[in-house]
């Protein structure tokens, strides 16, 4: 689901979008959590049935995790 990266930022994009909103208060942090939520859904779904698959195919198991231990630090 994570094609091209897409999903991946999107999710960072939303963390950053959800502390950007700590600024505001009461209904427009609502509004504002609710728009970011449906921007990132909306980003993860076109991604999934727009973009093609990587060209490589999904990486071996080691690689995977590693990948995901380096994101983790991050």
């Amino acid at each position: 689901m994570f094609k091209s990266g897409v999903g991946f930022l999107a999710l960072f994009g939303l963390g950053w979008w959800l502390l950007g909103t700590s600024a505001f208060d009461g209904v427009a942090r609502l509004v504002e959590v609710v728009v970011g939520c449906a921007v990132t859904s909306g980003l993860m779904l076109a991604a999934r049935r727009l973009l093609p698959s990587p060209a490589g195919g999904t990486f071996p198991a080691d690689r995977r995790r590693r990948f995901n231990q380096v994101n983790g630090l991050q």
